[in-house]
């Protein structure tokens, strides 16, 4: 009898020490295999050229991504990066993708179109139809509201005809028809892509955008992201031209 115990207890003695070893082993490789303690600050990558951003990379051991071309911007080279998600300073595991926006390779350039006086509606539509982007709303005091009295380009006003690059973002000055306050529409829900336009056809700008990758190696399409989090609130009333911050998600992870 005290044998079969002295076998019993054994058995069970090297079983535990067994499964023991054995998730100490698993674990050491679930850790080596996600890198659980290995981290990396993303490097700015801003204004470096493709060449300059894959040496960069490959030197941190992360891999990257052009999701798109901007407008362009005449203050960085052709080609050159001018924003990239996760941004400089953000902590990643390696191999990570970081997903690249540049400046357009080539330059069209296009004339602009007669935006005084027309209505917001009209001038967000001739600036699309046109290849141009809108930039802000800025409000100023005049009568008729939501109504165009000039354009800019930084600190330049823009005329007629003048001669811009394709994609070009334009600032619309309008006038605020003594207008203080406009309520803020809901967006929870919507696709990135949408937003910026409703946002506009209500008198407002669109703000931060802070976008949650849920998935680290899937290649995420940003104009499909959905938005969860909008600050200033639905229905709360804000100045005419305000900014509206908006937190997203990838719509595959709902």
């Amino acid at each position: 009898m005290r044998s079969n115990f002295r076998i019993l207890f054994y058995v069970l003695f090297f079983a535990v020490l067994i499964s023991m070893l054995v998730f100490k082993l698993t674990d050491l490789l679930l850790k080596k295999y996600t890198l659980h303690d290995n981290v990396i600050l993303v490097p700015s990558l801003v204004g470096l050229s493709m060449s300059e951003t894959q040496d960069t990379l490959e030197y941190y051991n992360l891999t990257s991504y052009i999701i798109d071309s901007a407008a362009y911007n005449p203050n960085y080279n052709r080609g050159a990066i001018l924003s990239h998600q996760p941004k400089a300073g953000s902590e990643v595991k390696p191999g990570r993708k970081i997903y690249l926006t540049t400046n357009p390779l080539k330059v069209q350039y296009i004339p602009f179109p007669n935006l005084v006086n027309k209505s917001l509606r009209q001038a967000i539509i001739l600036l699309e139809n046109n290849a141009f982007r809108v930039g802000d709303l800025k409000y100023i005091d005049y009568y008729a509201r939501d109504v165009i009295r000039f354009s800019k380009v930084g600190d330049n006003i823009i005329n007629h005809n003048d001669s811009l690059p394709k994609f070009k973002v334009v600032d619309l000055y309008l006038g605020n028809g003594h207008d203080q306050n406009i309520m803020v529409p809901d967006l929870v829900g919507l696709e990135f892509g949408q937003v910026k336009k409703k946002l506009n056809n209500n008198s407002l700008n669109l703000g931060d955008h802070n976008l949650e990758f849920l998935s680290m190696d899937t290649v995420i399409d940003t104009l499909k992201t959905i938005i969860y989090k909008q600050e200033p609130q639905f229905s709360q009333k804000v100045p005419l031209g305000s900014y509206v911050s908006i937190w997203l998600k990838d719509s595959i992870h709902e």
